[in-house]
């Protein structure tokens, strides 16, 4: 939360390109209805869902497994419709994330609900031929200066490893 005597700046964060091996019709299609990503969900418990984390994670950084089993357990409560994914996100409680917008077949536009900070999210898709496509992510952040002082780190590397991911789930 910020004082009402310190003003809040958009800061944007984005990821680099990513080469998604799909059409970005498919790619569109899955990203822009949050009830297709119940298949994370599905897979949550598979070997491989660990191993994908940790080829993404610095080693100093991986989960423990009383971590991994957490975040399987929060990933499996998760509240799926077609414009929202809703859960509970270790300290910053139950947020949702909500879907404000979409252009088929280059953006999906949302915004997390309920957490202290606002926060908006682009996910942009061009076709780069008929087989695979390209992603970006950009965050944009309403911080104050000493929020963004305490968590820009953090930010700077979020569009880049959801970016990384996306890139990565069947479609």
């Amino acid at each position: 939360m910020s004082n009402a005597n310190q003003p809040l700046y958009m800061n944007k964060y984005e990821s680099s390109v990513k080469t998604v091996f799909a059409p970005v019709e498919r790619v569109y299609a899955r990203l822009s209805d949050l009830t297709s990503l119940e298949v994370l969900k599905e897979r949550v418990d598979d070997p491989r869902f660990e191993e994908l984390i940790n080829t993404q994670v610095p080693a100093d950084k991986r989960p423990t497994p009383e971590q991994f089993e957490k975040l399987r357990n929060n990933i499996r409560k998760m509240e799926l419709t077609q414009d929202t994914m809703s859960g509970h996100i270790g300290p910053l409680g139950d947020i949702t994330l909500r879907i404000v917008e979409r252009a088929e077949p280059k953006l999906v536009k949302m915004e997390l609900e309920g957490a202290p900070i606002g926060v908006t999210m682009w996910i942009q898709m061009l076709p780069s031929d008929e087989n695979t496509s390209r992603l970006k992510v950009t965050l944009g952040a309403e911080l104050n200066f000493f929020i963004r002082k305490m968590i820009e780190s953090k930010l700077e590397k979020a569009p880049e490893g959801l970016a990384q991911f996306l890139s990565q789930i069947p479609y």
